[in-house]
Parts: C-alpha cells; sequence; structure tokens
C-alpha cells in the first residue's frame, strides 16, 4: 500500500467476510445521466449499499425517458441539467452537491463496478492524492469499447503526453474519486465528453497529484446505448485538448504558431528580397506584401505567448499559494 502523503482527512475501510464497509459521510457520488433508466437504479442500489452515508445525485442531463424517476426511487437525489453535454453535467452536480471531503464520479450505464469504489476511496485516504482514476484499459471484458474507442483513446493519450507530457493509461475513463481542494480550485469549463481529459490535464498542470488504479470494466446491456458519437465527440475532443495546450502552455503553442509564420514569411518574402536585389524593383508585391504580414504576426504570436506564458505563471503562484493553506 501507498503511505499517506499529507495532512487529509481519513476515510476508514474495514473488510469484514463479505464485503467492505467504509466510513462514507465524508463522500458524494455524482453521477451524471442521459437516457438511462435502464441502468441507473441499480447502480444507485449498489453505491447505497457499500456507502450508505455518502450522498448520491443525479444529474438527469437533458433526458427523454425514466432517468430522473428511476433514480429516486433507487434513493438518490436528483437535479435536472437541461444543456446536453457531460461536462455540463458534472459541473452541474459538483456545484449542488453537499460539501464533502470526497467527490466520486461515476457514469449511470453500470458498465464501472461499484465495488471498486472502495479502493479508490482508500487511495485517496493513504495517498493523500487529489484524483485517482480507474484506468479500464487493462482489464475490459470483450466487447466493452465499440470499434475504433480502443484505439482513439490510445492517440489521444499519445497526444497529451506529447503535449503536456502527461502519462496516464486511461484518459477517458468516467470513474474518479475528487477531493475537494481539487474541485475548489481548478475550473472545469468542457462542455461535452472531453471533461475527462480536462480533468487530467488540469490536475497535472495544476501540481495534482494523480494516481491511477485499474478497475474491469464491462459491455453495456442490451437496453442501454451510447451517447458517444466516435466522429463527431471525437473531433470535439481534440478541439479541447487544443485549447487546454493553447490556455495551459500558451509559450510553445504560440511559439510553434510564430515559427511557422516566420517560415511562411521567408518563403514568401525570397522572390520579392531576389527580385529587388537583381533589378532595385518589386515586380511581386502580393507576396511582399503577404511575407511582411506573415512577419509581423508571427512577432505578434510570440509576444501574445510570452505574455500569457507570464499571467500562467502568476496564477500558478496563486494556485499553489491556496493549496498551501487548505492543505
Amino acid at each position: 500500500m501507498v503511505k499517506s502523503q499529507g495532512n487529509v482527512p481519513s476515510i476508514t475501510t474495514a473488510r469484514g467476510a463479505d464485503s467492505p464497509r467504509i466510513d462514507s459521510s465524508a463522500v458524494s457520488v455524482v453521477i451524471p445521466c442521459r437516457n438511462e433508466q435502464a441502468t441507473i437504479g441499480q447502480v444507485v442500489r449498489r453505491i447505497g449499499e457499500i456507502l450508505p452515508d455518502a450522498e448520491i445525485l443525479v444529474v438527469d442531463n437533458a433526458s427523454t425517458d425514466e432517468t430522473a424517476r428511476e433514480a429516486r426511487a433507487a434513493g438518490a437525489r436528483v437535479v435536472v441539467e437541461s444543456r446536453p453535454g457531460k461536462g455540463f453535467a458534472l459541473s452541474t452536480g459538483f456545484e449542488a452537491a453537499r460539501d464533502a471531503d470526497y467527490y466520486v464520479m461515476l457514469d449511470g450505464d453500470d458498465t464501472y463496478p461499484a465495488d471498486e469504489v472502495v479502493n479508490l476511496l482508500a487511495a485517496a485516504a493513504e495517498t493523500g492524492f487529489d484524483m485517482v482514476v480507474g484506468t479500464r484499459l487493462a482489464s475490459r471484458e470483450p466487447g466493452a469499447f465499440r470499434p475504433g474507442h480502443t484505439l482513439g483513446n490510445q492517440l489521444f493519450v499519445g497526444l497529451v503526453r506529447m503535449l503536456f507530457g502527461i502519462r496516464t493509461d486511461d484518459l477517458f475513463s468516467g470513474y474518479r474519486v475528487l477531493t475537494r481542494r481539487f474541485l475548489a480550485i481548478a475550473p472545469l469549463v468542457a462542455e461535452g465528453f472531453d471533461i475527462e481529459a480536462e480533468l487530467t490535464i488540469s490536475a497535472r498542470v495544476h501540481g495534482f497529484q494523480v494516481v491511477e488504479i485499474p478497475v474491469a470494466y464491462r459491455a453495456r446491456p442490451p437496453e442501454s446505448s451510447s451517447k458517444l458519437h466516435t466522429y463527431k465527440d471525437g473531433f470535439r475532443i481534440l478541439r479541447g485538448v487544443m485549447i487546454l495546450f493553447r490556455d495551459y502552455r500558451p509559450l510553445v503553442f504560440f511559439g510553434w504558431l510564430a515559427a511557422v509564420l516566420a517560415v511562411g514569411s521567408l518563403w514568401s518574402g525570397r522572390a520579392p528580397v531576389e527580385d529587388y536585389f537583381s533589378t532595385g524593383l518589386v515586380r511581386y508585391v502580393p507576396r511582399a506584401i503577404l511575407a511582411a504580414t506573415m512577419g509581423l504576426s508571427a512577432i505578434l504570436s510570440l509576444f501574445v505567448g510570452v505574455l500569457l506564458s507570464s499571467i500562467n505563471r502568476r496564477a500558478e503562484q496563486l494556485a499553489a499559494l491556496i493549496r498551501k493553506r487548505s492543505g
């Protein structure tokens, strides 16, 4: 077991003969749902058995079926988020949840085993880390992932490693434990399925420690359908990752942009310059104007990158001070 690091509230676990018992009064479980009437009742009831004193909050994300009714019947508190999108649902859920030391984020499709919450909470308490991620790729049932989703996950994992230097086994896991301190400091602005990527990137960029634990992952039941569209949401996630790259690594982002513009300026301006030195005239006026515009844009991009990098550094210093005072 990993020894605790830092002074954090404890989640006590006791492993009996049948199942673990958890002192769960310091836990709030947030479950975003859209049209999950077939599975949400089972998820809520099982979590309630494992964490009897925890708040279970289901966010009905513009459902057109009986998701809310099934969740209430199983014992959950239900709030409504009318804007479709997992990011909207989770942000609303975290805001509506009662004050807790630990927040469990769990999908309502019954693909994650509820029993694993014991290990995730124990890891959070023992390590003192601010995010525990249940990774799915190492232990999944056949058919749990739709065709292309495993490859897409791995491609995004590689992209995030290249852009941010972040090593993760599962960028899009919807099974996580987050601390109150993390949610108070790290802003969440993603609207859709890019929310998981934003959580991972925000945690690492803001200096929070993250631990990953493999969990089992099973296929959806036949009466439940995925809301993730492979290509449409894939492009949205890519756009979200690049926006995060721009926001969190502005000097690198705008530095590369400046380099591309500078190369374009040199290529465009080559002919007008050679023409001027050979004839004393500039016959390629449009290319000269383009070269000058791209050159000025390169300088401006570099300046913006330096300015935003300085602002980000100051913001990180303030965030570190807040973490120190709250930790």
